[in-house]
């Protein structure tokens, strides 16, 4: 008789052990993927506005950013992944890559925002400084020729209250495949 008191005490406690070792295992899988890609800070989401448009949603977002990393990927290049990461914009980006070998690196870059046309990448290396505007929401991710040596920093100032994420891609090309300026921290004014 005792028993049969005890039972539904035992399912409950299996239940709940269950769902917090579910809980545990999406953390994980969770902080697994948190350097490609960012979650979502709560209250984040935006509200739907009153002219029917869908609302800026974090999990749209990011599947938008990474097939524009993808459409501006270049096989005939011989793309080696170096790096990958994300950020909202709220939070900004300050990355120091490190740009070791003798092929050229092609920074990728993209940003998908509520309301945000355009962020400023500001490429250092040493004492040279380039700024660049990323157009937000573009079908292409912009892209960076940067010659290997010293190592180099990427930075995006974070916008306060932005609602948006910045995703980007560092890649080792074929020589033979740098296209336009072959160091966009230097420049290249002719």
């Amino acid at each position: 008789m005792r028993k049969r008191q005890f039972l539904p005490v035992y399912v409950a406690m299996i239940a709940l052990l269950a769902g917090c070792a579910d809980v545990k295992d999406e953390a994980n899988d969770a902080a697994d993927q948190s350097s490609a890609r960012p979650s979502a800070p709560a209250g984040r989401q935006s509200e739907p506005s009153g002219d029917g448009s869908r609302a800026w949603e974090p999990d749209d977002a990011m599947q938008r950013a990474e097939r524009a990393l993808e459409a501006a990927s270049d096989s005939d290049a011989r793309p080696e992944l170096v790096d990958t990461g994300g950020a909202f914009v709220a939070s900004g980006m300050d990355k120091k890559h490190q740009t070791s070998g003798d092929r050229p690196y092609l920074l990728g870059i993209t940003c998908d925002t509520d309301g945000i046309g355009e962020l400023t990448l500001t490429l250092s290396r040493g004492p040279q400084e380039q700024a660049y505007g990323v157009e937000c929401g573009d079908p292409e991710a912009d892209q960076f020729n940067i010659p290997a040596g010293q190592p180099f920093t990427a930075r995006v100032d974070p916008v306060k209250d932005g609602n948006g994420l910045i995703l980007w891609r560092l890649d080792t090309i074929a020589r033979d495949a740098v296209e336009g300026c072959d160091d966009d921290i230097d420049g290249c004014d002719g």
